[in-house]
């Protein structure tokens, strides 16, 4: 159904940054439930559109929501009479999905090199992702 593009721009999951004496650890938000599919639009489907690819980016809120969901500047969207219907069937379905908030995770090395835990940040993360609209109706 969805194809990320690339990873989401706020962390990098697994990856550290090192400042000084601090270790930033950038953790993904992490998907919770099912992804609901869009729907084909009707209006599209009977206007025999065919097959459409939607590039969006989806901005993934500190509460875990999709707060926005925007065509999106790394790939080229081809416009047609129903691209913004296509849009809005892709909005629809992304505002029901819910994720465990990306978080940066914070250390400090003490004197002796051990990490000392010192805080977590709920973080707000974008990911780029493709979505297929199929001549036949399906979406992937």
């Amino acid at each position: 159904m969805l194809e990320p593009l690339n990873p989401p721009t706020a962390n990098a999951k697994g990856t550290a940054s090192i400042e000084d004496n601090k270790v930033v650890n950038a953790l993904d938000p992490e998907l919770i439930g099912d992804l609901a599919k869009p729907v084909y639009p009707p209006n599209a489907l009977a206007g025999h559109a065919g097959r459409c690819i939607v590039f969006v980016t989806i901005t993934i809120s500190t509460a875990g929501e999709v707060s926005e969901v925007i065509p999106s500047w790394q790939r080229l969207n081809i416009p047609n009479r129903y691209s913004n219907d296509f849009l809005e069937a892709v909005r629809a379905a992304t505002r029901k999905w819910k994720f465990k908030p990306a978080r940066n995770v914070y250390w400090e090395k003490d004197p002796s090199g051990d990490l000392k835990y010192k805080g977590t940040e709920i973080v707000p993360a974008r990911i780029d992702i493709k979505f297929t609209f199929e001549a036949s109706g399906t979406v992937r």
